[in-house]
């Protein structure tokens, strides 16, 4: 029987979406041949799309380094997003009420697919040069990416973990599966992750899921960051832990049904 899902979906958009779904922190600009190998389709058929976006304004491509980059209408596109999206409603006013009381740099990621995309950021002065996620595909080496894995049902995670690449962004990070399972045990039990420069050299964090409380399932994570020139890393874990606790559970109530 045909998957119902796929039934009324077109999958010619989709694979158009997956290129503009390859830009990201990693990746703010590619070539044609990178997209084709990425995606796994055809050079003939990445370039009708290329060529496409660039003449709608979605891409841009540099004449020089011939890489394919965001154009304005994208940028645009989730600048609009975040100005009118309910959600973003819902978790702002809390959110910027917790960083005036804390004064760290607070991240909402909500989880899609395989990976968890930035919904809201208050950004603080020790962490602002610091190239955060806007979205992770790496969860095991973000805070917020192994909170939400930690929560989400034995095999639902075991599927996910597998279909992970586990890639080495730092010499912190665990790139073992088993250690990692491991990992995620231990982050269910004290109910947050840690993070010690897993993500960036200099960069140490908290995670705690979002739970719905209308479905009991995990649908993101938060996460407070912090500079390891201004923390040692216990000195963080003590500070920050149990507050970042809380605010979860203060944002896991107010989310709608996904």
């Amino acid at each position: 029987m045909a998957d119902s899902n796929k039934i009324h979906i077109s999958e010619t958009l989709e694979k158009g979406l997956n290129i503009l779904n390859l830009f990201n922190e990693h990746h703010q600009g590619l070539r044609l041949s990178e997209i084709s190998k990425l995606l796994r389709v055809n050079k003939t058929s990445i370039y009708r799309y290329l060529n496409t976006y660039c003449k709608l304004g979605y891409l841009r491509k540099d004449s020089k380094t011939k890489l394919f980059k965001l154009g304005p209408r994208t940028v645009a596109l989730a600048y609009t997003f975040i100005q009118g999206s309910d959600l973003v409603d819902i978790v702002k006013p809390i959110v910027d009420r917790a960083y005036l009381k804390l004064r760290v740099h607070i991240d909402v990621g909500l989880l899609h697919g395989d990976s968890i995309y930035a919904l809201y950021r208050r950004e603080n002065k020790d962490t602002i040069h610091f190239r955060h996620f806007t979205r992770g595909s790496g969860l095991h080496f973000l805070a917020s990416g192994k909170a939400a894995l930690a929560f989400l049902p034995e095999a639902e995670q075991i599927e996910f973990i597998d279909r992970l690449p586990l890639e080495k962004k730092t010499a912190k990070t665990l790139t073992d599966k088993n250690d990692l399972l491991a990992e995620l045990q231990k982050i269910k039990e004290k109910g947050y992750s840690l993070n010690n420069e897993e993500f960036l050299p200099g960069l140490i964090a908290l995670g705690a899921p979002l739970i719905n409380h209308h479905t009991a399932r995990v649908q993101g994570a938060i996460s407070f960051d912090a500079a390891t020139s201004r923390y040692t890393w216990e000195q963080f874990e003590r500070e920050y832990a149990l507050p970042l606790v809380e605010l979860a559970k203060e944002l896991s109530l107010v989310l709608p049904v996904s």
